[in-house]
């Protein structure tokens, strides 16, 4: 069998200052504009980094930021950032949670984790596995399953369900008549049912492309509607009990998306996606602002501004509740954030040194009517 290789895209840090500014008119407001607070989280020698999306959660206790990566767990005080829980998890054994714990949700029933083989594991905040289950397969036309790894696609939880996204690394000409993309996993019965959707036509244009192949999604466990958010299309495909249609969610500017290619080096199969292109990542939902986010890659900077700007151009684009587009913001650099009961956070990086790592609360009502 051919081996595989995916080249990673590039990966920038970025620094950034909160200086407030005059209310501006909504055709000319900016980023800097919607910043109301500053939350600053606090590393130590036994936090290598910490997510751009946490898990935020009510407990006993007060009030933490969860984030779990690399078989540790690490809350911090919300809104003070101070790290008040450090759990670490086994990788092997009975309490166990696999090799590749990339994937997880944390929920106040505990992390469910989905390791390298496809199992899906429950395990509490004391570093103990509940429960095991063995997730389904996939058809010979998928190839093969994946849904470990890709980024942009949360594991959310809706009842006694869990909603689980089968991501390819890449698309394949024999995958675009399948559709059973995204998995409801019900944890009571191990029964499962599919939210099913197919890549747009415009797909075809891009075989084998790690950054133009592979969706986006944010399930709405309030409305049971999906968003799916695909590299090349300027609309988001919305998906209920009821319909599936196409949302336009485009940016002002225009993009061209630039083919990756492939190399054959012996017995290894090279994934060049050209870096260079533009393409939409992650959608989310700030229930606070009742907005819809849809971030885009519109091009890479110049050589001489990547240090101080960061390597990717970004926009982020607002929709209302009914999907009208408020607007869009030149972002900082390419982040990802979370959302809070007071709003919707921003990663910003890291502040001066690599202890404290910031994210700004965002006020999106400034961008209504």
């Amino acid at each position: 069998m051919k081996q595989l290789i995916f080249l990673a895209p590039i990966v920038s840090f970025f620094f950034f200052s909160c200086d407030s500014k005059e209310e501006k008119s909504l055709s000319k407001i900016t980023f800097d504009d919607l910043i109301v607070d500053t939350l600053v989280l606090e590393k130590d020698e036994n936090i290598a980094q910490i997510s751009q999306s946490l898990t935020y959660m009510e407990t006993d206790t007060g009030t933490l930021l969860l984030d779990f990566q690399k078989f540790q767990l690490v809350g911090f005080s919300y809104p003070e950032g101070k790290k008040v829980l450090e759990q670490f998890y086994m990788r092997e054994g009975s309490d166990g949670v696999g090799d590749s714990p990339f994937k997880h949700a944390i929920t106040e029933e505990g992390i469910f984790v989905i390791s390298a083989d496809t199992k899906l594991i429950q395990a509490d905040f004391k570093g103990n596995v509940l429960a095991r289950w063995e997730l389904p397969g996939v058809p010979a036309e998928r190839l093969y399953v994946n849904y470990s790894v890709v980024p942009s696609n949360p594991i959310s939880k809706t009842g006694n369900e869990l909603i689980i996204a089968d991501v390819p690394h890449i698309l394949k000409e024999g995958m675009m008549d399948y559709q059973n993309w995204i998995l409801r996993y019900d944890l009571e019965d191990q029964t499962s049912s599919h939210i099913q959707f197919s890549f747009p036509e415009r797909s075809k244009e891009h075989y084998d492309d790690p950054n133009l192949g592979p969706y986006s999604h944010y399930f709405n466990s309030a409305t049971e509607e999906t968003l799916v958010s695909f590299p090349i299309s300027d609309s988001l495909l919305l998906i209920s009990d009821k319909e599936k249609k196409w949302i336009a969610a485009s940016t002002d500017e225009k993009l061209e998306f630039l083919k990756g290619r492939t190399d054959q080096q012996g017995e290894y199969t090279v994934f060049l996606p050209d870096n260079n292109s533009p393409r939409y990542t992650w959608i989310k939902y700030d229930p606070v602002n009742k907005v819809y986010l849809r971030q885009v890659i519109t091009g890479t900077r110049p050589e001489a501004e990547r240090e101080e700007k960061g390597a990717y151009k970004v926009k982020l684009i607002v929709l209302d509740e009914n999907f009208e587009k408020l607007g869009e913001l030149e972002m900082p650099g390419n982040g990802n954030g979370f959302s809070t009961p007071e709003g919707f956070y921003y990663a910003i990086g890291f502040l001066g040194g690599e202890e404290e790592v910031g994210f700004v609360r965002l006020d999106f009502s400034k961008m209504k009517p």
